[in-house]
Parts: C-alpha cells; sequence; structure tokens
C-alpha cells in the first residue's frame, strides 16, 4: 500500500469511503449512492456516484423513449390497415415518449452510504433500549398480550406473522420480537 489517503473530490475536507462501480471514483459516504439491481433472480448492490447514477437512470428513461417511437411509428404503419388500432398504438407511444421524458428530468431517489449508516446506528439505538429485557421474556409477555386479546389460536398465528414480516427482511428473530415488543410498547403510551 502506498499510504496515500483518498479524498472526495466533491467534499475535499472528508475521506472517500468507498469507489464508485461505474467510473472507479473515491468518493464519500454522502456522495456514495447504493443502487440494487435483480440479475436473472440474483441481487446485486452497486456504489454508484451522482453522475453514474444519474447516467444511469437516464439509461432507463431513454429505453421507455425509444419504445415510444417504435409505437409510433408502428402505430402509424397499423393506422394505415385499421385507423382505430393504429390511433390506439399511437396514443400508447406518445405516452411512452413522455414518461420516458418525465423520468430522464427526475433526480433519482437512491439512499446513500450515510443514509445506510445513520439507519443502522438509530436501529441498533432502539434495539439498546430492551437489550437488557430477555428475548424469551419478551416474547412471553407478547403472546399472552396477543391470546387475551385475540383468542388462542388467531393472537398466536398474528405474533407470528407481525415477527416473521420483521425476519423475511434481514432482522434476526431476537432483533423481530423485541422490534414488535416496541411498537406495542408505543401503542399503549
Amino acid at each position: 500500500m502506498s499510504g496515500r489517503t483518498f479524498r472526495c473530490p466533491n467534499h475535499p475536507d472528508r475521506l472517500a469511503v468507498g469507489i464508485c462501480n461505474d467510473c472507479g471514483e473515491s468518493l464519500c459516504g454522502e456522495c456514495l449512492h447504493v443502487y440494487t439491481l435483480n440479475i436473472e433472480g440474483v441481487r446485486v448492490i452497486l456504489y454508484l456516484c451522482p453522475t453514474c447514477l444519474r447516467k444511469r437512470h437516464a439509461e432507463k428513461a431513454n429505453t421507455a423513449i425509444y419504445l415510444g417511437i417504435f409505437f409510433l411509428l408502428f402505430g402509424i404503419f397499423s393506422a394505415l390497415i385499421l385507423v382505430s388500432l393504429g390511433i390506439l398504438i399511437i396514443i400508447m407511444g406518445i405516452g411512452l415518449i413522455i414518461y420516458g421524458g418525465s423520468k430522464r428530468t427526475e433526480t433519482p431517489k437512491k439512499p446513500t452510504i450515510n443514509d445506510l449508516r445513520v439507519e443502522k446506528e438509530k436501529r441498533e439505538a432502539e434495539l439498546s433500549t430492551t437489550e437488557k429485557i430477555d428475548t424469551e421474556e419478551i416474547y412471553n409477555k407478547l403472546l399472552t398480550q396477543y391470546t387475551d386479546r385475540w383468542g388462542v389460536q388467531t393472537g398466536i398465528e398474528l405474533l407470528r406473522s407481525e415477527i416473521t414480516a420483521y425476519t423475511a427482511h434481514g432482522v434476526s428473530f431476537p432483533e423481530a420480537v423485541k422490534k414488535v415488543y416496541q411498537r406495542q410498547e408505543k401503542k399503549t403510551s
């Protein structure tokens, strides 16, 4: 290693925390956006600078515009054969062009690395308030509340589905139980 430190070109007072996957620029956590792709059922995470993020967003919008132009031209040709079908296709083409044009001017909303860090710190702070309480104790307390309110079968199913909703998003079972407990505490206070 050269011992060289990289600074963000947009914020020279900040150290770079990562590299843009498209252009290779070193950027700070405020400038590096998290971009998720689904390729053949596999989730891929890229880190992009604002310029590359806008470029990818514009490419998607261009696809809609090109498709709209195709529909427009095909609609004109179709109108020569069947007027009503041709007009319908022309309207779809115009709609796609308008949609693509509006998407090109739209600023993409993707979280930055700093946004994710703040969210993680917030989640950890929330969890630390219930850290001292035993997960099994919380679960039993919740189970009692749910079965008292909705009956045994329904209460168990409702609690299980709420916990599953959290675990489906990558939260561990103990954290999910604590989150459900925190939400119930907020409702009662």
